[in-house]
């Protein structure tokens, strides 16, 4: 008898390859035939299955594998559009975790606080920086992250960052190690993913 799959799989409209249903992103068909990004898995309805990947995404929309597995008519498709929409999508659920990281204490902001805590490195999972931080201090925090083998990632804006962790503007934030900080950084690198090979089209 064939192993049973641990995890239900699905095939990508885009290159028909079969995968765990958890590594592809899901989209549905709304009743007035916009495609939406279900990335959570939970909108009701007949889901279509795309690798995290421009060329499966981009040769879904130009061969209208969309109509095909949704058995219905759709509105116009962009590969662009789509990508920014899950983009998006991908930044609120980012912006989730860090949520539930500063409610859970696992999450430690401001410059000072930050720099003291790397110098217990071991304890971070990553130093998070504003897109807008003055370089300066963003140098003098990512080389001692660097030094410290933590990952320095660059996410959203001083008002936004600030907004996430129920404060004024935050420019410096750290992710204390735990299966929160797991999570982020799992959805971190699927957003790395798509934004990299869409960078300068979204």
């Amino acid at each position: 008898m064939p192993e049973a799959h641990a995890h239900p799989q699905r095939s990508c409209i885009g290159c028909r390859t079969a995968r765990e249903q958890g590594d592809l992103v899901r989209f549905v068909r709304a009743p007035d035939g916009t495609v939406l990004v279900d990335y959570r898995h939970k909108l009701p309805g007949r889901g279509a299955y795309i690798c995290l990947s421009r060329p499966c995404l981009e040769r879904a929309v130009s061969r209208r594998q969309f109509e095909r597995a949704f058995k219905l008519p759709c509105q116009p498709l962009r590969a662009d559009q789509l990508a920014q929409a899950l983009v998006g999508v991908m930044e609120q659920r980012l912006a989730s975790l860090l949520g539930m990281a500063r409610k859970s204490s696992q999450l430690l902001s401001g410059g000072n606080q930050v720099l003291d805590a790397l110098d217990r490195p071991e304890d971070l999972a990553a130093v998070i920086l504003a897109d807008d931080i003055s370089e300066g201090v963003a140098g003098k925090l990512s080389n001692k992250a660097r030094a410290g083998g933590v990952p320095c990632l660059r996410f959203a804006n001083k008002a936004d960052l600030g907004q996430l962790l129920g404060r004024g503007e935050r420019s410096v934030a750290a992710l204390l190690k735990g299966t929160l900080a797991a999570s982020f950084m799992a959805e971190w690198q699927r957003y790395q993913t798509i934004t990299a090979e869409y960078a300068g089209d979204i």
